[in-house]
């Protein structure tokens, strides 16, 4: 084998020629021949009968190029094992040549870049802190308590507001002349919810069981049926009850629906205490672990292999485009996006990547036994039954890699933590939890 390798003046691509003998090649292509010629059919000839010359003029181009792949790869990763290199990412086959005897071609490939890590102690930190406090807990008691509320109508004194509920009749009209899908029976309607275009459900307010009114609204530009946008419209509205939500009691019976025996208050405010505590600390450390990253990232500047960021933006594509059609669009109606839009971000992704591996590597951190049982015991207290998803975590060796790399990134970035500059900011539990659900 003849290798010849071009480094680049700047960046990480560089570029290799190879020559080898096309022996073994040669006899792979006249293996598959054979292969072929016991069962391929052409006219005049029964199976296994076909002259090989004129096998090889039909199939010839076409099982080479099939082989041909196979002959290349190998042969580059043979020289770069030759000339010491450890590409990143796949190379590109630049004119290859298939000659008698040997099989020449050219390609481009990525190196891993040389990384300088910085001094911890230079970069800057965001942390944020919180803690779940009394009323957080009376807020989703609250939440519990809405999430089975319930609807109940008032007398005729009671005038609709933002807030409450009214079941309606409405009929929509254009210049005096009803349209269609303006009208509608016994329609639930919240006030408030913003469900109705603007102006419909303020011109509501005020008015009490039995009332009967007109009101004029404006169609938006952007609305969806062609022959209604931007139009004005008078609705004739008729109310035919109010209702205000009626939140359950917090007795005994609502705190054991929940699971919980005893049916007091004081275990229910424990159990959601123990679980809002659980869900902002596993909040909490993501965010600020992903504060140490971006950190860390930003002070680092490194060329980043194309190839890798390539592979990594059509991860991005594909696993975006699984999730469209896990939330049930069909895959004719998907857009034609390209990789190229994760582009940035995938940049992003490869360069920490990099740069997390090199202070693994640097500072010897790893996840240990005991840390990855404590760890699993973690994740299964949330559970009714964590003792079978300890089990689960077991028979997956997958998890467990999964669960080993997210120990090992926590380590690294509570070891810049502890040299970096940190600044603490104090935030409320509803804005870290939501924030992150967003």
């Amino acid at each position: 084998m003849q290798v010849s390798v071009e480094k680049p003046e700047q960046g990480l691509e560089h570029k290799i020629s190879v020559t080898f003998p096309s022996n073994d090649f040669d006899a792979k292509v006249e293996k598959r021949l054979n292969e072929m010629r016991r069962t391929v059919k052409m006219d005049g000839f029964r199976p296994g009968k076909v002259p090989m010359n004129m096998l090889k003029k039909r199939y010839l181009p076409q099982v080479q190029q099939e082989l041909l792949g196979e002959a290349l790869h190998y042969a580059f990763f043979d020289a770069m094992d030759k000339e010491g290199y450890n590409p990143a990412g796949y190379p590109a086959f630049d004119d290859v040549k298939l000659e008698k005897g040997e099989i020449k071609f050219e390609a481009r490939f990525d190196v891993y870049p040389t990384i300088t890590l910085p001094a911890f102690d230079s970069i800057e930190i965001e942390k944020t802190v919180a803690e779940v406090k009394e009323e957080d807990v009376d807020k989703m008691i609250q939440r519990l308590q809405e999430q089975r509320s319930a609807w109940k109508p008032q007398g005729e004194e009671q005038a609709a507001e933002n807030g409450t509920q009214v079941i309606i009749d409405f009929v929509g009209k254009l210049d005096g002349v009803e349209f269609d899908g303006g009208k509608a029976e016994n329609v639930p309607l919240e006030l408030g919810s913003g469900r109705m275009i603007p102006g419909f459900e303020d011109g509501i307010v005020g008015m009490k069981k039995g009332e009967m009114k007109t009101i004029e609204v404006t169609f938006p530009e952007q609305y969806q049926a062609e022959h209604l946008k931007g139009k004005t419209a008078q609705f004739d509205i008729t109310v035919h009850s109010v209702q205000t939500k009626q939140l359950p009691a917090l007795d005994e019976e609502f705190i054991k629906s929940f699971g919980i025996e005893d049916g007091t208050i004081d275990t229910m405010r424990k159990e959601i205490r123990d679980n809002m505590e659980r869900e902002l600390k596993r909040t909490l450390d993501a965010q600020n672990r992903q504060a140490a990253f971006d950190a860390l990232e930003k002070s680092i500047e490194i060329d980043v292999p194309k190839s890798l960021v390539a592979q990594e933006a059509e991860t991005m594509l594909e696993n975006y485009m699984k999730r469209l059609e896990q939330q049930g669009m069909p895959k004719g109606q998907m857009p034609g996006l390209t990789a190229d839009i994760f582009s940035e971000e995938a940049k992003k992704r490869v360069k920490l990547g990099l740069v997390i591996g090199d202070v693994i590597k640097a500072h010897d951190i790893k996840a240990s036994e005991a840390d990855l049982d404590a760890f699993v015991a973690e994740q299964a207290s949330a559970y009714e039954e964590p003792e079978e998803i300890k089990q689960w975590y077991k028979e997956n060796p997958q998890r467990l890699n999964e669960a080993r790399a997210v120990i090992t990134e926590s380590a690294v970035a509570k070891k810049i933590m502890s040299e970096a500059k940190v600044a603490e900011v104090t935030k409320a539990f509803d804005e870290i939890v939501s924030s992150s659900a967003a």
